[in-house]
């Protein structure tokens, strides 16, 4: 069928009838073009009028192994420690600092003699209620739910020490030297953890994925037994008693200067470090610290409202949020404050794939690990990216219809590996500038399931016998305008990702500890690890899986 030029308008119609059927199909691409392929290289071959074609272009990538990557600001924080099959051991630490408590008066008017009686760390795990619990039982007695917790790595009955320090290093919000940006702190500053004072707790403790009932106290001028009431009823997290000692510096300095600005409280009590130790077995935790807290209850002398009465010992209580919040820096710029920073040690790499990272080879395999680990330099169509293979696709003017990258997991190395639970998604983006592609911007599509968002764009797991087979990511919208709209063919960066619709980055440093690079946070938080066919495939029998760009394109005269 020979095309005219009406048949531009047809080019836009297909490309949304390819989405239409993307979405009905659950995730499959519908098109009907030819299977003539043509494999180009430094040229283009054919110049014939076609509906549609195919050609597959050179797709150059190179493993990158990452020195720190920034941790403070982050959605969620890692703690305990993962051995990944492929990478080896991390170990998992949390710097947080405190915020100012939601009060600054304490007790009642005519109060007196505040006493720190018990301290509670609240850490929740990311966890929902069971399907069928209820809050009664048949007898009408309050129960608590069980609940299904989520993103935790190992095992998850395993007992393990929790370890919280003070933390005595003032950790400052923006950086001078940077235009008042918002001052970053990485994953491998190991020398942070050093400075630490007071140990405030060191006890054993296990997950326990029952929610936590916290009852009334009975008055005891009444007949009923309010002790039986439950007054609160908290998700499955991590409760356990802090040092009350630490925190009577606080009820001390009632009505100082250290209440004034949040500055002068985290000068004051500069915030706590938290580690795992002595675990039964592995296990990695990823925790809610939004939504951590510390809560304090102490005593205090009332005294009467009548001349003579007698002082009465009260209770009250104030809590301090361990969650970081935004606020505007001197340059209008959102930063992070009351920070929260991940420290990441590393156990070495294996010899065999430490040799495979910043070599300048196009690679054979692609070696991707989340937290500080892993990313992958991608250049599209010539190594250069602006070379001859590029400048001819320009001068034909395609119309671009739908254009991909598949990546096809090696399953003889992860076999090998004994690697269990894969990456459910991989995240390709804009490693030039920083910037998020023009198919993630474009696409859209929503679903509860935050992995199953954006599934146009794609980049999820495909499965075969619950094995991980190949991700596909859509790159038309890019592709189009690199070809015909004179687009910088940029670098692009390849990495897992935890949540799709999260497309904030982060700064990473390169080998020679150099901040050159930037990766999604949604990577950072995730200790997954895969590894997939690169270009370069040495195996004849595995060549069919090799990383090629595919695009599917009309020529028209």
């Amino acid at each position: 069928m020979q095309f005219r030029k009406k048949n531009r308008m047809r080019k836009v119609y297909f490309r949304l009838c390819g989405v239409a059927l993307l979405l009905l199909n659950s995730g499959v691409f519908l098109t009907s073009c030819s299977d003539d392929v043509n494999t180009i290289g430094t040229g283009i071959i054919g110049d014939g009028n076609f509906e549609t074609e195919k050609a597959d272009f050179e797709v150059y990538a190179y493993n990158r192994k990452l020195n720190g990557v920034q941790t403070n600001g982050l959605p969620l924080y890692q703690l305990g420690t993962y051995n990944d099959p492929i990478y080896g051991k991390t170990e998992a630490s949390i710097i947080s600092q405190l915020g100012m408590p939601n009060t600054t008066v304490f007790g009642t008017s005519g109060g007196d003699n505040e006493r720190v009686k018990t301290v509670y760390l609240h850490i929740p795990f990311f966890s929902k209620v069971k399907e069928g619990e209820e809050e009664v039982n048949e007898s009408g007695t309050p129960v608590a739910r069980q609940f299904e917790i989520d993103s935790v790595y190992g095992n998850k009955t395993a007992t393990f020490k929790l370890k919280v320090e003070e933390f005595t290093y003032y950790l400052r919000d923006l950086d001078p030297d940077n235009d008042f940006d918002q001052q970053e702190y990485f994953s491998n500053n190991e020398e942070l953890s050093s400075h630490v004072g007071m140990v405030l707790l060191d006890d054993e403790t296990t997950i326990n994925d029952r929610e936590i009932l916290i009852r009334k106290e009975d008055d005891p001028e009444t007949d009923e037994d309010e002790a039986e009431e439950v007054e609160e009823r908290l998700s499955p997290r991590i409760r356990m008693e802090l040092n009350p000692d630490f925190f009577q510096q606080i009820l001390d300095n009632e009505g100082g200067d250290v209440f004034a600005t949040r500055s002068n409280f985290q000068e004051f009590i500069k915030g706590l470090r938290f580690s795992i130790s002595e675990s039964s077995s592995d296990i990695l935790m990823l925790l809610d610290w939004n939504n951590a807290y510390i809560e304090v209850v102490y005593a205090y002398e009332s005294k009467g409202s009548s001349e003579g009465s007698a002082t009465e010992e009260e209770e009250d209580s104030f809590t301090m949020s361990l969650a970081a919040f935004s606020v505007s820096s001197a340059n209008g710029v959102r930063a992070k404050v009351n920070n929260v920073i991940n420290i990441m040690q590393n156990d070495p790499y294996p010899a065999e794939i430490a040799d495979q990272f910043d070599t300048g080879v196009n690679a054979s395999n692609l070696y991707l690990k989340g937290g500080a680990g892993t990313v992958v330099e991608l250049s599209l169509f010539d190594e250069d990216r602006e070379g001859e293979t590029l400048a001819n696709i320009r001068e034909k003017h395609w119309v671009i219809n739908d254009a991909s990258l598949t990546f096809y997991v090696d399953r003889e190395k992860l076999d090998a590996y004994h690697v269990g639970e894969e990456p459910s998604r991989v995240y390709v983006y804009n490693l030039e500038n920083n910037k998020v592609l023009a198919d993630v911007e474009l696409d859209y599509s929503t679903n509860p399931d935050k992995n199953l968002s954006k599934l146009i764009y794609g980049g999820v797991l495909e499965e075969e016998d619950d094995r991980g087979i190949k991700y596909r990511i859509r790159l038309t919208e890019h592709i189009d305008r690199v070809v015909n709209k004179d687009s910088t063919n940029v670098r692009l960066g390849l990495a897992l990702t935890s949540d799709i619709n999260s497309t904030v980055n982060v700064s990473a440093q390169d080998k020679d500890g150099e901040t050159s690079l930037h990766i999604p946070e949604s990577a950072v938080i995730t200790p997954l690890s895969t590894i997939l066919y690169g270009n370069d495939v040495e195996d004849e029998s595995q060549r069919d899986k090799r990383l090629k760009l595919e695009i599917y394109y009309t020529e028209i005269d």
